[in-house]
């Protein structure tokens, strides 16, 4: 997830996924049943972190981080086939 609109539609799936009603989550995290809406909606510009770690937090999920994913260029094949090269030739291996 790489933006606002599509943590709201993760945070609405999850929620959808415990059997818990907008309203209820709301009350669970501290959270207005309104703000919440529109988050799952794509209506905010911003969302605080406390915000959703108290809806994360709700849901029973905690927040982690991944690598995105790239693109490999063709330099990018050479360098890691020059890595692999590299490693053989130092482990004896042909």
């Amino acid at each position: 997830m790489d933006n606002l609109p599509s943590l709201g539609r993760e945070i609405a799936r999850l929620r959808q996924a415990r059997g818990l009603t907008q309203k209820a989550l709301a009350e669970l995290s501290g959270i207005g049943p309104s703000t919440l809406a529109r988050f799952e909606t794509g209506g905010v510009t911003e969302f605080g972190a406390d915000k959703l770690l108290r809806l994360l937090g709700a849901l029973e999920h905690e927040l982690s981080f991944s690598p995105r994913h790239r693109v490999s260029t063709p330099d990018d094949a050479r360098a890691e086939r020059q890595r692999s090269v590299d490693a053989n030739a130092g482990s004896g291996e042909d």
